[in-house]
């Protein structure tokens, strides 16, 4: 047994020991047992389901709540087992709330969670077969299906999955509830499931996986199912050990079924064949023989095959006759919202029953914006009934026509291009066109590295050359020009985040993209200077960096950094930060791009974001990418050849410096390898656009490995040289 299950184990004997099995001294017992667990937390915060602890949450604002849940329980204890040849369909819609990172989870990983509910709720599930034999003739199919909406509430086709950029965060807190605030569609009508990055609220400080409102708890602001993003589907993002489970258990509740361990041994789940289970987690390894509880005649092993256990989602297999027996109870309760759900006519008003009326175009892809040569695959979303043809047209690709259904096109020319759709059957037909709908950019982009922008020239989303920058945020939360700090020169880029303010917005700002297949055998990076601190040990923003291969249709994540690890060395906690020095910045980004396996590349596309959790602003400046390091080869445009040969260093070796800047001052030392100064090499003006200066002039140093370092007030370049032989 694992240490966590020991732990449980050992409070589960000691709250029997002290509390009894009665019910009313157990549920006084425990109130007074907390402290005493308290020492156990961190072993055993491991929670999956919020539910309980959510419906708590209402019954403690309303506590008619409880008694509506004490009638129901008591009318359905009377449902009969239904012998039925139709089957209930439940419309459903996925809210993904997202600020552009991870939990912006694709249309296929919900797809997959959609297929795992279906063949869990219907006995189809391929591990079925693993259900032990004592059980077997328990296992229900349970004749419940779940569709995708295709009329949304306004009457409008759609995929059933809307993208929500969250200015509330991508977090879900159970006590307010702000996200369901963004989108919420009619109870009545739908299932909502709102997938956020993460769930606070949970009792102990676990980990809250999902949760969901009971049938008989519901209201139009709360109903629906909560999920954590990495816990939808099995591929993609997916944890894939859950299986996908955790949706079934959220739906299980949602149809008005406990946890099979509801107020252990002598408490109960309200249904005959699930044995009673002592405890959440007692059956998290699905133990093979079992048996937390010994009070029931016959006295039966542990089913953790029944998805509302806490066992470990690949060994979950079934819901029993008489858990389906409850759902329907459910579903057939005309005071209860789920039955106007599974309405004929609701099924209709939903799009998932196609009527016999003409169609209505609709259609979404892929991806919008793509590399040349690049396919895009079309999905139609025609609704209100069932079209017998598709006409595609679409302009600027190769493949300007298709008559199938979803077809897959690939686009070889840049540009930006619409495209239409007509659909036909007996009734009628419909068409729809979206004009300038893909963008298409060429594969090896313009722009080459080394790369670097240092906002002397003022706001790159303004400029309209190869170098643009795009925001990639809501106009509330973008990223400015700052011109009163910077690391190096007048300007830098800021996220102007309020301390205090500002809670769950993302500051995000895409670089152009960028060939790198220049290198050659060069190291490259992709480096920029940061400076940030915290306004407190308790607040955290989060600055996350993103790559995308293919013209930016998609981005992976490849840097987090947060709290200390994002504050420079030696913050000082403050609120409304502002940089007053160079060692209030620090070196941010990638220093091998290889190492991930972005090595010569012809097109890179990086994005910035920093999601503020109230903070404190972060300053952006000198951003770097190819050979060097941000900090260190800083000048640019300006400045941009530095050259020393012959090297290893001789008398006649020369140092010529390219100067496209008039006038300019600079410093020339020789340092060593940690940065002291060895010997000052020239200062002054540069007047002419190639300069030499002779390392004749220069008493030369011991033998060994040495920088020289160029300055200016826009920035520093830096070359290593080798003294000696």
């Amino acid at each position: 047994m694992s240490l966590i299950l020991q732990v449980i184990a050992l409070k589960q004997r000691t709250f029997n020991l002290i509390c009894g099995t009665k019910m009313r001294l157990r549920k006084i017992c425990a109130a007074t047992l907390v402290g005493l667990f308290g020492v156990f937390q961190g072993a055993v915060a491991q929670h999956k389901c919020g539910s309980d602890a959510y419906h708590q949450g209402i019954i403690a604002k309303d506590p008619t709540v409880k008694i509506a849940e004490n009638e129901l329980n008591e009318l359905l204890k009377t449902k009969q087992i239904e012998s039925r040849a139709a089957i209930y369909t439940i419309p459903v819609v996925f809210h993904v709330i997202h600020t552009n990172g991870p939990e912006n989870i694709s249309r296929e990983q919900i797809l997959d969670q959609l297929r795992v509910l279906n063949n869990d709720f219907n006995l189809l599930n391929g591990n079925r077969t693993k259900l032990r034999s004592m059980f077997s003739g328990l296992a229900a199919d349970c004749q419940i299906k779940f569709a995708l909406a295709k009329i949304d509430p306004n009457g409008n086709c759609t995929e059933g999955i809307n993208r929500v950029y969250s200015s509330a965060g991508v977090q879900m807190d159970m006590s307010t509830e702000k996200v369901k605030s963004l989108i919420n569609w009619n109870y009545k009508k739908y299932l909502n499931i709102w997938v956020v990055s993460s769930i606070s609220g949970g009792v102990d400080g676990g980990e809250v996986l999902g949760y969901a409102c009971f049938p008989w708890a519901t209201n139009a602001t709360r109903d629906g199912i909560v999920m954590k993003s990495d816990r939808v589907g099995t591929i993609g993002t997916a944890v894939a050990s859950d299986s996908g489970r955790t949706l079934t258990h959220e739906v299980g509740h949602w149809l008005g079924l406990y946890h099979t361990f509801q107020d252990g041994c002598t408490g109960g789940d309200q249904i005959d064949d699930t044995p009673p289970v002592n405890g959440t987690f007692v059956n998290a390894s699905c133990p093979s023989s079992g048996n937390s509880c010994n009070n029931d005649v016959p006295d039966l092993l542990d089913m953790w095959e029944n998805y509302m256990d806490y066992s470990n989602g690949g060994c979950q297999t079934l819901f029993t006759l008489k858990q389906k027996t409850r759902m329907h109870g459910v579903l057939t309760n005309t005071t209860l919202p789920r039955a106007a759900v599974v309405s004929a006519a609701n099924l209709l008003a939903t799009g998932v029953t196609p009527g016999s009326v003409a169609p209505v175009a609709a259609f979404t892809s892929s991806s919008t914006t793509i590399c040349a040569g690049q396919a895009v695959k079309f999905y139609d979303l025609t609704c209100k009934s069932t079209p017998t043809a598709w006409s595609w047209t679409f302009t600027g690709s190769s493949q300007p026509s298709a008559s199938v259904q979803n077809p897959t096109i690939t686009y070889q020319t840049p540009g930006v291009y619409s495209v239409s759709l007509t659909v036909q059957n007996a009734k009628g037909s419909n068409s729809t066109t979206k004009t300038n709908y893909i963008t298409v950019l060429k594969a090896v982009a313009n722009t080459k590295a080394n790369f670097e922008q240092t906002f002397e020239k003022g706001d790159p989303t303004t400029f309209t050359t190869d170098d643009k920058f795009v925001h990639s945020s809501p106009t509330n939360s973008r990223f400015v020009l700052e011109s009163t700090t910077s690391y190096l020169g007048s300007n830098c880029y800021k996220a102007p985040v309020t301390t205090g303010a500002g809670i769950g917005n993302t500051y995000s700002i895409t670089l152009p993209s960028i060939d790198i297949s220049n290198m050659g055998a060069i190291t490259p990076k992709f480096t920029f200077m940061a400076s940030y601190a915290q306004p407190s040990a308790d607040v955290t923003d989060y600055l996350r960096l993103f790559v995308s291969t293919d013209c930016g249709a998609t981005f992976k994540q490849v840097m987090e950094r947060s709290g200390a690890a994002l504050g420079h060395t030696g913050q000082v906690y403050t609120s409304n930060f502002k940089p007053t020095k160079t060692s209030q910045w620090k070196v941010m980004g990638l220093t091998s791009l290889s190492s991930i396996g972005l090595g010569l590349n012809t097109n890179l596309t990086f994005r910035i974001d920093f999601a503020s959790e109230g903070g404190n602003p972060i300053y952006i400046d000198n951003i770097n990418l190819g050979q060097y390091t941000a900090g260190v080869n800083t000048i640019g445009e300006d400045m941009s050849i530095l050259e020393v040969s012959p090297n290893p260093i001789e008398r006649n070796s020369k140092i010529v410096i390219r100067n496209s800047k008039p006038n300019e001052s600079v410093v020339v030392e020789l340092l060593d390898l940690q940065g002291r100064k060895v010997a000052s090499i020239f200062e002054g003006e540069l007047s002419e656009t190639n300069n030499t200066i002779y390392m004749s002039d220069l008493t030369l140093p011991s033998t060994g490995l040495y920088i020289v370092s160029l300055s200016t007030k826009s920035g520093r370049i830096q070359k290593p040289v080798i003294f000696g032989k």
